[in-house]
């Protein structure tokens, strides 16, 4: 993997972190497991993708939709 590649899921694991303090306790459950198998993935994947962004970001001045 490309050094930018890593720069950029960083940067992106960084900014979720901060922005949505709630997604938080997700990525560290993830990244704690010193073995994350494609079902703890596709857990995650799916436990983010049934959130929307006021669910992470409730005080966020961006218009819905």
């Amino acid at each position: 993997m490309s050094p930018a590649i890593i720069a950029a899921i960083l940067g992106l694991v960084e900014t979720a972190v901060t922005d949505a303090p709630a997604a938080y306790a997700d990525f560290k459950e993830i990244f704690s497991n010193p073995n994350p198998t494609p079902a703890d993935w596709a857990a995650l994947r799916a436990k983010v993708l049934a959130k929307s962004y006021a669910d992470y970001v409730p005080q966020s001045a961006l218009p819905p939709g």
